[in-house]
């Protein structure tokens, strides 16, 4: 099978799904392969789980499908794990939001209070204070109401008043919870 080059996937973004009948959506976000649907109608006939479906993306005046297979149920949301062969149309993975969460970074021995600017699944952006280029090993830790987030990150992205981190050691319940985080800010969207 052949490597396809797929358009952009944009929180927000108008979709339809296949499931034998044609029904139009809108992305709210994503997590790897799996792509969460807000469906715009209901089908006459409800997919079952691991039914195949194809997404339905235009992009420069030309329809794309991209085939997957349905993760849940059919009702106000979907998941659609796609199966295709399949290049994201960006670098990154997960699904950000831009929220505001107070956060603690160390990194040789210095720590630092500071703030998200977006948080993914794969990693956040904090408020940046100085850091060197040989600092790449870093732990964050993210208040999320009463539970904190600890990761172990790499700076990726070293901005004039933010650092991009990706996330390199992170348990799979909190990666789950910052997941959450951004499909809620776009459901709300």
């Amino acid at each position: 099978m052949s490597l396809v080059s797929m358009p952009q996937l944009v929180e927000g973004q108008p979709a339809r799904l296949d499931v034998g009948e044609s029904l139009p959506c809108r992305v709210i976000g994503f997590s790897g392969p799996d792509v969460v649907l807000a469906l715009q109608a209901q089908p006459e006939d409800p997919p079952q789980v691991g039914a195949s479906a194809y997404l339905l993306l235009e992009a420069d005046g030309r329809m794309q499908a991209v085939r997957g297979r349905i993760g849940t149920p059919a009702g106000d949301e979907l998941v659609l794990r796609l199966t295709d062969d399949i290049r994201l149309g960006q670098r990154r993975t997960f699904s950000r939001a831009p929220l505001a969460l107070p956060a603690r970074v160390r990194v040789n021995g210095r720590e630092w209070s500071t703030v998200t600017r977006d948080v993914s699944a794969g990693g956040v952006s904090v408020v940046r204070e100085d850091i060197e280029p040989g600092d790449a090993r870093l732990e964050v830790r993210i208040q999320v109401a009463d539970h904190e987030v600890v990761a172990q990150a790499v700076a990726v992205r070293v901005g004039a008043s933010d650092l991009g981190l990706r996330f390199e050691e992170i348990e799979n319940d909190d990666r789950l919870l910052l997941a959450s985080l951004a499909l809620a800010y776009h459901r709300r969207r």
